[in-house]
């Protein structure tokens, strides 16, 4: 009889934790999905707000590769060091469209494309 009992109480407590386990998840779940609506509006603001540094950076981009142009000596380090750092905004602000394109999603992205 105590086996019995024993046997029970174990079921019991497996039923107990996996309806428990189930339950968190749903909730986890529920909770996941109204971040997602709330921030909805946010990562929109911040796209826009991302497009706009870039149009601006870009801007500047453009004025470095301007001003390199009237560098006189076309053989010191110093120009070399010009034209690195700007091969390596290029990259960056490449790697930001890429990210600000995938934010916007599938829909708005191939309406850019056009």
């Amino acid at each position: 009889m105590g086996r019995r009992v024993l046997v029970s109480v174990a079921a019991a407590t497996l039923g107990l934790i996996l309806a428990s386990a189930a339950w968190s998840q749903s909730s986890a779940f529920a909770v996941a999905q109204a971040r997602a609506q709330e921030t909805a509006p946010l990562e929109k603001d911040e796209v826009a707000a991302m497009r706009s540094d870039l149009q601006k950076m870009r801007g500047l981009l453009h004025q470095m590769q301007t001003n390199l142009a009237f560098v006189q000596n076309t053989t010191t380090p110093l120009k070399h060091q010009f034209e690195l750092e700007i091969d390596m905004w290029q990259v960056l602000l490449n790697q930001m469209e890429r990210r600000v394109a995938s934010m916007e999603g599938p829909t708005q992205k191939s309406g850019a494309e056009r």
